[in-house]
């Protein structure tokens, strides 16, 4: 079994464990799960007039983007001197631009307005105007459009345009996308269940002539992501001396801003080179500051627990494997120390690495950890945990905190950010059965 099957079938097995769990609750306390997940009444009747889809930017769509300044033909020759399959890729942007129109098809056929945004057109005017957002696309498009709807009553109703290649966790079932009527006249008809996702607000402390500088870069649509240094105050001690000197009344006025997108999936902290080390301060709850270094931090949701959190902290079988046998050999411990029962226990270890979507708890992960001698200061902080809140101050000089692997804000020395759940920040959407309800 290949490493990438081996990742499926844990999350596979983490998720149904964690559906298990839901329905045992749902079945010691009746009508918990409408109490938390659906309206005051108690149905699950969808407002629909209005829709809002958000498409997936194709590659195509990229390149084409990217190279505004020539014809498709010369575009055209630029790929296939690249090496790029050409066919492919037009072909891949013809079949999710169908999908899209039939999608939006189907609505107007019902008699639901219907408006249809990008990445690069999708805005807050749309948001407030639609009564459901439905992306078009992967876990991707969906994590896009979910980041910028802050009303937590408002639905947002994924579709994997692409069930053939892609899995689309986050999306609708697979039938959904072969029977986009028949999904439609489901939700219309409340065959499903409302689902709340719980999201990570994050909060910029930092001086206030640098707040302004704190603005998004979308990594999807620049070729191009690296953030200007900013000025190090700990680089500089003549300069640092001479305004001492001048006076202490002009000590820096820190302002606070709250950051415009939500994450979902997870918040990533680090260095924009990756080979640099990542100087960073945490807070866990309100625990005593650590000085770390690592290759970043990364604080995830119940719902980005089976995506990065889950690839940086599973065991592989032959890990497991070899502790075992070590155990075995130079500790005298009798384990059976067969593949299959290494592959059993990776599994029940990285299963319990997930957690269900609407915790109100984070899950952090400090990536590549350092420690050496007398460092990190002081010692004690975990590797990965739970936690309620998490806190981190940077000392870097070049370092992104990107939202969801699509959004990215500069974070650079002197810079806190406070990472935590809130309840009005969750993202409403639907759960339906993966078998066909007809």
């Amino acid at each position: 079994m290949s490493v990438l099957n081996n990742f499926s079938v844990s999350i596979a097995k983490g998720l149904r464990r964690l559906r298990q769990n839901k329905e045992l609750s749902e079945r010691l306390l009746p009508g918990a799960s409408t109490r938390r997940h659906g309206s005051k009444d108690g149905n699950t009747r969808l407002k629909m007039d209005k829709c809002l889809i958000v498409s997936k930017v194709t590659r195509y769509e990229y390149e084409r983007h990217s190279h505004d300044y020539i014809s498709d033909s010369e575009l055209e020759t630029v790929l296939r001197m690249r090496g790029s399959d050409f066919d492919s890729m037009l072909a891949n942007h013809k079949e999710q631009k169908a999908f899209e129109e039939n999608v939006a098809k189907r609505l107007r056929e019902m008699g639901h307005q219907v408006e249809m945004a990008s990445r690069l057109t999708y805005n807050d005017e749309l948001i407030n105007w639609c009564d459901v957002v439905v992306p078009c696309g992967g876990d991707g498009t969906f994590l896009l459009a979910a980041s910028r709807v802050r009303d937590a009553n408002k639905p947002v109703i994924g579709f994997n345009s692409f069930p053939h290649k892609s899995v689309g966790r986050l999306c609708l079932p697979t039938w959904c996308s072969n029977d986009v009527k028949g999904a439609l006249h489901a939700l219309k008809e409340g065959r499903f269940r409302w689902m709340r996702r719980s999201r990570i607000r994050t909060t910029i402390t930092c001086e206030a002539k640098v707040l302004d500088t704190i603005t998004p870069v979308d990594l999807h649509t620049l070729h191009y992501c690296r953030y200007p240094p900013m000025s190090n105050i700990h680089e500089n001690q003549d300069a640092q001396t001479k305004e001492h000197d001048v006076t202490t009344a002009n000590s820096p006025t820190l302002s606070t801003k709250v950051l415009p997108f939500l994450a979902l999936n997870e918040v990533f902290i680090g260095e924009s080179v990756t080979s640099r080390v990542s100087l960073l301060r945490l807070q866990i709850d309100n625990g005593q500051w650590t000085h770390t270094k690592s290759s970043g931090l990364c604080v995830t949701t119940g719902t980005g627990s089976t995506s990065w959190h889950f690839s940086i902290n599973c065991l592989r079988t032959h890990s497991v494997l070899e502790l075992m046998k070590i155990l075995g050999e130079e500790f005298d411990v009798k384990l059976e120390t067969s593949v299959e029962r290494a592959r059993e226990v990776a599994e029940r270890y990285n299963q319990k690495l997930m957690f269900a979507p609407d915790s109100d708890q984070l899950a952090y992960s400090v990536r590549e950890y350092i420690t050496f001698e007398e460092w990190p200061v002081p010692r004690g902080l975990r590797v990965r945990d739970r936690a309620a809140a998490v806190r981190v101050r940077s000392h870097c000089t070049d370092a992104g905190l990107v939202i969801d692997g699509s959004v990215s804000f500069p974070f650079n020395d002197g810079t806190q950010a406070a990472l935590s759940v809130h309840p009005e920040d969750s993202l409403m959407t639907v759960h339906m059965d993966d078998t066909l309800p007809y």
